[in-house]
């Protein structure tokens, strides 16, 4: 009889606290809910950005990005439009100013070369020509040169991948010669001066330099020295993400105008990101970098363009004096006790130096003596 009593009063507060439990589990459910929403909000207020896939640049031409600002009583409205991309919109409240933090961050390209349903033909010259006259602007006699050239391009061992070599087929040379006035030589295996003491460097040097690169779509390549731009022409048909700096005001308009006409037809053009500026600094603003090519000679190696570069990243440079550099392949790696190392290669196996331009400052030459 106990015993039945004891189950019955057992039973009882197993029942009893259960009620209790039940209730209290879900009200600190809701309490931990409220707790989440509300960091969200707050996280979602105090972090205001502008998320877009263009930028502004110092140039004029380039106006991809517009930020509009409006000032109310205390408040400030920043909002940003651009062709590609998103934007979003924020205000900030204080007792007498008002913030706005925007926050430029690249997202999706302008054009995605990964979207691509057909590549030029590489292994017909007839096909190729067919297929070009068809999908660009170019002339049958300037494809005819380009093809030729590309043919002893992979019999000189200067490119071997597919990509590379469908790269320089696809890019046209000729139109970036200044006014088309020496486009006749566009696929001369030569430096070809455009003026500002700059030249265009041959197609050999450039197919080269750039197979050394290893360059995917997703990776972001910055390039020093932008020239006639036909580089980065080069680079934009191998990734989605490429920024190029030119100190040569000049030569930073006149390709601004090239890539903006060209872009209707070459649409990946709008891909390329550019500034007038002086590319020793790198590009802090977009770093770090997969990849980095340098296209003028220097005595040393940037620090700058060093810290840039991501681990695992690549850099194509010309190193040596005015007389002759040495390309280099630099890898940073690192290693498992965290530190970094560069790992420096000879891209023609010690078998040829190339005398570049030199890599100008604002007020000079940049050289090991004078930074």
């Amino acid at each position: 009889m106990d015993d039945n009593k004891n189950d019955q009063n057992s039973s009882k507060k197993k029942t009893d606290l259960k009620r209790i439990i039940a209730p209290a589990a879900i009200i600190l459910f809701v309490i931990i809910l409220g707790v989440v929403i509300l960091f969200l909000l707050q996280n979602r207020s105090s972090n205001p950005k502008t998320i877009a896939g263009t930028q502004t640049t110092t140039t004029q031409q380039n106006d991809n990005l517009k930020l509009s600002t409006t000032t109310t009583g205390s408040s400030t409205t920043t909002s940003a439009n651009t062709e590609t991309g998103s934007s979003i919109t924020t205000t900030a409240n204080t007792e007498n100013t008002a913030t706005t933090t925007t926050v430029v961050i690249a997202q999706q390209p302008a054009f995605d070369i990964t979207k691509r349903t057909s590549q030029p033909p590489i292994d017909n010259e007839e096909d190729y020509i067919n297929w070009m006259l068809l999908n660009s602007t170019e002339k049958k006699d300037y494809l005819t040169a380009k093809w030729e050239r590309v043919q002893a391009i992979i019999a000189n061992k200067d490119a071997t991948s597919t990509s590379v070599i469908e790269a320089v087929l696809l890019s046209p040379r000729e139109f970036f010669f200044p006014g088309n006035s020496s486009s006749s030589r566009a696929y001369d295996n030569a430096p070809t001066p455009i003026g500002y003491g700059q030249t265009i460097a041959g197609p050999y040097l450039i197919a080269h330099m750039t197979e050394a690169l290893n360059l995917q779509p997703g990776q972001k390549v910055l390039e020093i020295g932008t020239g006639s731009g036909y580089q980065s022409s080069v680079l934009s048909e191998l990734s989605n993400y490429v920024y190029t700096i030119e100190i040569v005001p000049q030569l930073a308009q006149r390709v601004d105008a090239v890539y903006t006409k060209l872009s209707t037809d070459y649409p990946e053009y709008a891909n390329i990101k550019r500034e007038n500026a002086d590319g020793y600094y790198g590009w802090a603003e977009y770093a770090p970098f997969d990849r980095i090519i340098v296209t003028t000679g220097i005595d040393h190696i940037p620090p700058d363009l060093l810290k840039q570069l991501a681990p695992g990243g690549i850099m194509v440079i010309p190193v040596g004096p005015p007389s002759g550099q040495t390309v280099l392949k630099i890898t940073k790696e690192v290693l498992a006790d965290g530190s970094i190392n560069f790992k420096r290669e000879d891209i023609f196996n010690g078998l040829r130096k190339v005398i570049f331009v030199p890599f100008t400052s604002k007020n000079g030459i940049h050289s090991d003596t004078t930074n």
